[in-house]
């Protein structure tokens, strides 16, 4: 089982690798951070078509998934503790647990460093990115937002390696946001237990819902956004024009295609009650602090922000989740709104991929690499 170091105290992740392609050393090495409940196991359709795009794919196991070090009773009472200063660092943690991570992998597996030109379609061939999906971004983010408390061994390593963070289809949470008024999630239905909570998530966030069609340059506070959003149904429709959950429909939920097997595979329950229902609950603002510090206000090191090379993308998808089409949104909103006097902020860059779920990677992996491989 590969596992990879993560603290002094022996903490460890589970990773899959999709191992370098052969006779390449300008691939880049692309770390998936899976998001609640749906392990790195979900990434796994992405791999065949690595070495095509000229990519090496690290499918990373966060903390108490498996194969991964569960947390420490001590760890477990920092995240649930009522102090925000106690719950911020446990949060930050994470993310120095990620980079720690990838420092081990930079030196166990001797990846190319960044270097100019010499790969098709990149000004940049070799290094690295980061791929937070969904509300995994709620330990990578503060990576990117805390790159002054990561090692300074460690920091300047990653000025030579560090090119790429991606924030793909980023939940609410993991930003911080209230979601709009009327827009439904399990997580927010008071009617239901924490286990039925746990139970009707898999289906809620594998479906398609209707497209967000409108204009690009639009925001979460445009007038037309949230009427839109809200309106917004389940677009798995039969033949005759019913809504039909089953694995044949056009558009049908990810989960309902499929077996019980594999369902099992990429999911593990048993981390909801464990340990993730604890980051849904953390301080909101801390997220907040995280969104700000990683794009709009980054630390700085010296004069200059820490790693300036690294690029900032928003990907989502126009027929995921109302929560996860808001929090994009959201991020461009606050892009227009820092756009005048942040000197401190990273180039941002936003994607929309066009007849997509919040299970792009598993769907249409082919078209998902591909395009991942354009932006890196």
């Amino acid at each position: 089982m590969p596992l990879g170091p993560v603290n002094v105290s022996g903490a460890s992740l589970y990773y899959d690798d999709s191992l370098a392609p052969a006779g390449s050393t300008t691939y880049v090495t692309l770390v998936l951070i899976h998001g609640t409940m749906f392990s790195s196991a979900i990434f796994r359709k992405m791999i065949p078509f690595a070495i095509a795009n000229d990519l090496r794919l690290v499918l990373l196991n966060l903390r108490d998934y498996p194969g991964s070090t569960r947390y420490t009773p001590e760890e477990l009472q920092q995240l649930r503790s009522s102090n925000r200063d106690v719950q911020s660092t446990a949060i930050v943690t994470r993310g120095l647990e990620i980079a720690e991570f990838i420092r081990w992998f930079i030196e166990t597996e001797r990846i190319p460093p960044i270097s100019e030109g010499s790969s098709p379609g990149r000004a940049f061939s070799g290094g690295f990115a980061v791929l937070g999906w969904s509300s995994g971004n709620c330990q990578t983010v503060p990576l990117l937002a805390h790159g002054d408390k990561v090692p300074a061994e460690t920091r300047r390593l990653f000025n030579n390696y560090f090119r790429t963070f991606i924030f793909y289809d980023m939940s609410t949470t993991a930003m911080g946001e209230p979601a709009p008024a009327g827009l439904y999630s399990p997580f927010r239905d008071s009617t239901l237990s924490g286990e039925e909570k746990t139970a009707a998530f898999p289906l809620w966030v594998s479906s398609y819902w209707t497209q967000l069609t409108l204009p690009f340059a639009e925001d979460s506070e445009s007038s037309e956004f949230a009427p839109v959003l809200l309106a917004r149904t389940p677009a798995n429709k039969g033949i005759d024009g019913s809504t039909k959950d089953d694995r044949y429909s056009l558009f049908a939920p990810t989960i309902l295609r499929m077996s019980t097997q594999v369902f099992a595979d990429v999911t593990d329950p048993s981390v909801m009650a464990r340990s993730q229902f604890f980051f849904q609950h953390v301080d909101r603002t801390i997220y907040q602090e995280n969104i700000r510090r990683a794009i709009f206000d980054c630390p700085l090191d010296g004069e200059n922000i820490i790693w300036p090379k690294v690029k900032a993308h928003i990907v989502w998808c126009d027929m995921t989740t109302g929560d996860v089409a808001y929090a994009s949104n959201r991020v461009k909103y606050l892009a227009k709104h820092y756009s005048e006097g942040a000197k401190n902020k990273r180039d941002l860059t936003f994607h929309k991929l066009a007849q997509a779920n919040h299970f792009m990677h598993w769907d249409d992996p082919e078209r998902l690499t591909k395009y991942l491989a354009g932006i890196v």
